[in-house]
Order: structure tokens, then sequence, then C-alpha cells
């Protein structure tokens, strides 16, 4: 932590608020309480969201904030469209942006296809609904390439928490061979919008994958402990 921020209880809140304005261009109403009131703690979560939202890892730019502009889109959440501003500024087209919102919708679609065509499988010809939810996201991922659409969808699944979907899409992105360290950033943006507990979900079903043989880890992953709460 730089000098200016080492001692937060030290620090005038205006101040405090004065750099958080300057790193995200804006202060919310939760940074002026914290302010205020618990220095350390607003500290803590800055240090938090800069490492989530603007520092790079693993994803570039512009898949990150098509992989954010498809969660908020899916968590049905209003704040949030300096994502999708980010996203313009990293080269994504507006038509781009306009497919990761379609794919949030046809994540939507999964529950009615599997509804029926496990209901009626015999009278639709078929119990594979896979088949048709493929066919929505073919179209409707439109500009974007399969492993950008696969990872929309990844972390749409998981703001569901829908576990046959989502693990389905794990099954997909390991199968597309997609890098093991941007599937993990993906599914751990789910924090932020969803919170600590749909994260834990998450995660424990993927590290539950590799001990039920589903698939294997990569070697990021190798030595990850598959033994995994559940409850």
């Amino acid at each position: 932590m730089s000098d200016d921020v080492a001692r937060p209880d030290l620090m005038d809140p205006d101040d405090l608020l004065a750099i958080i304005r300057g790193e995200r261009g804006y202060a919310l109403s939760y940074h002026e309480l914290l302010a205020r009131t618990d220095p350390r703690m607003l500290l803590a979560y800055r240090q938090l969201y800069s490492e989530f939202t603007l520092q790079p890892r693993y994803l570039d730019a512009r898949r990150r904030e098509l992989v954010w502009t498809g969660l908020l889109t899916a968590a049905s959440e209003h704040v949030g469209s300096l994502h999708l501003e980010r996203a313009l500024a990293a080269g994504v087209e507006p038509a781009e942006l306009q497919a990761a919102v379609r794919l949030a919708g046809v994540a939507e679609a999964w529950d009615a296809l599997h509804f029926a065509h496990s209901r009626w499988g015999d009278l639709l010809g078929s119990d594979d609904h896979e088949a048709g939810y493929d066919q929505l996201v073919t179209t409707a991922r439109g500009p974007l390439t399969a492993a950008e659409a696969e990872l929309v969808l990844l972390v749409c699944a998981g703001s569901r928490m829908c576990e046959d979907q989502y693990v389905a899409h794990l099954r997909r992105a390991y199968d597309m061979e997609l890098p093991e360290a941007e599937i993990v950033e993906t599914v751990s943006y789910l924090l932020l919008p969803k919170g600590a507990n749909t994260l834990l979900w998450a995660t424990d079903l993927y590290l539950d994958q590799f001990r039920r043989g589903t698939f294997a880890p990569g070697t990021v992953l190798e030595s990850a402990s598959h033994d995994v709460r559940r409850d």
C-alpha cells in the first residue's frame, strides 16, 4: 500500500475520497459512509475492487468486460454501466456488447428447454435439450468467438446457480481447452455482484468435478485439493 494510505486512521475522509475518485472517477454512497466511519474497511475493499476490476489478470480487457456485461445482465445489476464503458474503450463494438447481453438472455432458456425435453422427449423426438440450447447460443453470440461466448455463458450460469448448466459450461470450457486461469478468473467475478455464498457454490462445484472425473484439471489446478464442502 502506498504511503498516502498507509495510516487510514490518520487520513482526512475527504482526502481518502479524493483518492478513490481519482482511481474510479466517482465515489459511491458507501464510500462516503465508510470513509467517515471505517476507513480501514474502505481501504481493504478498495484493494479488493482494484484487483477484481482494474488490475489486469489473465483475461484481456476485451474478454474481461464482455464477461462483466453478461454477468451484470444475468444478475439484473443496475449499477455497472462503467463496465460497458470500459468495454467500448477497449475496442469492443456495441454489436458485441449486444451479443453478450443476448447470451445472458439465452442462459435463462436452459431451464425451459431442460423441462420440455425431459418431460416430453418422446413427443419432441429428442430428450437432448442441449442441442436446442446450442442453436440459440450460435445465433445469439453473433460476432463473438465461441471462446468468448463460452466464458460469458459460464459466468451467467454461475450467477443463476443452475448446477447442471454451470457444470455443462465448465465441461465445455475444458473441452475447448480455454486457459484454466481465465476460467477461474471468470468464475471469481461472481463475488462482487452475487456475494461470497454464490462464489463458494461455484468454486465447490468446480473442484468437485475433478473428484468426479467430469474433466481433468490442467497444470494450474492439478495440485488443488478436491476435498470440498457442499453444504
